[in-house]
């Protein structure tokens, strides 16, 4: 007990860390590199809250963030705090605990099924954005500054390239929050994919790796997708909760989509070489994206993995 609690304590600090250091040690720098930096530490800050809590249980999860949280408060700033245990932290202990509900019949466990587990991701995204929207309209001196800033990045845009935009920083500050949300829950999303897979290769993890290619989205998500997207072209991106829930059921669709393509390959001869080849072009084109979407999205009703998966089940990487 005293092991494990001492662990959970120190992967929490580990986790305010590796988040302090993308904060404060590049504070004042705009470079690529240094945005890449940051992103990367953002990322991994919560790969050790998901090992504390994939890899030793929700109270261990719950230990880690508390622990963060008032390292964060004490040496850098209560409110930091406060802001690391909600948008770090809170989604953190969700997931996990959904992640390791389970139940036994007939000798066999079966966990909390792996389209659950996206739609509570797809929520946390959506509660996400709700916080952004709450925090520039609370904090008048954090938008008025997010405005200035983005009007002199546009100043110097122009200077440099010759690039006039359309968008003035009110309008850009007021889309944000749609991209906030769903941009910080691909980052939970990748973060806790990543501590899995460490777990798996030690031998730690409690529960198996969830399987995607198995993911069978209820039919009403698919409906409540389409008519966000209608709504989002009626309103024309004037509300920013609207906007995230497009861009984070089109995220969860495009998941489902691979995983049709991933077990419909099972078929095809030379798999691994066309497999290698979507995501390649997945990386340079967004155009192959919508399509991936669009099948995932028609997968509801169409049923491709059940018509077109070959007869014996073959291992999928």
């Amino acid at each position: 007990m005293a092991k494990e609690l001492l662990v959970a304590v120190a992967l929490g600090i580990l986790s305010t860390l590796l988040l302090s250091i993308s904060v404060v040690g590049n504070s004042g720098m705009a470079t690529y590199g240094m945005a890449f930096q940051s992103l990367a530490l953002w990322t991994l800050s919560l790969v050790p809250l998901f090992v504390s809590g994939l890899g030793f249980g929700v109270r261990s999860a719950a230990i880690s963030v508390v622990s963060g949280a008032v390292v964060a408060a004490v040496l850098l700033d209560p409110v930091f705090g406060l802001t690391y245990a909600g948008i770090s932290g809170v989604p953190v202990v969700i997931l996990v605990r959904q992640a390791l509900l389970k139940r036994e019949a007939d000798g066999q466990i079966f966990w909390y099924p792996t389209e659950y587990l996206m739609m509570w991701w797809a929520g946390i995204c959506i509660a996400l954005t709700v916080a952004a929207m709450v925090m520039l309209n609370w904090d008048e001196g954090l938008r008025q500054a997010l405005v200035s800033a983005f009007d002199q990045m546009m100043v110097q845009l122009k200077e440099i390239r010759g690039v006039n935009s359309a968008l003035t920083g009110s309008d850009f500050v007021a889309m944000m929050p749609q991209f906030l949300g769903p941009m910080w829950g691909l980052f939970i999303l990748l973060s806790g994919s990543l501590a899995q897979g460490v777990l798996v290769r030690f031998n730690r993890n409690i529960r198996p790796t969830p399987e995607l290619t198995k993911m069978e989205l209820p039919v009403w998500l698919a409906l409540a997708f389409t008519a966000a997207v209608v709504l989002s072209i009626i309103l024309d991106g004037h509300w920013p909760v609207v906007g995230a829930i497009v861009i984070t059921l089109e995220t969860v669709f495009f998941l489902q989509g691979m995983a049709v393509i991933h077990v419909v390959s099972r078929r095809w001869n030379g798999r691994p070489f066309i497999l290698g080849a979507i995501y390649a072009v997945l990386i340079v084109t967004l155009w192959l994206v919508v399509v991936i979407t669009i099948l995932g999205l028609m997968e509801n009703w169409v049923g491709f993995r059940r018509r077109f998966a070959p007869p014996t089940r073959e291992e999928d990487d």
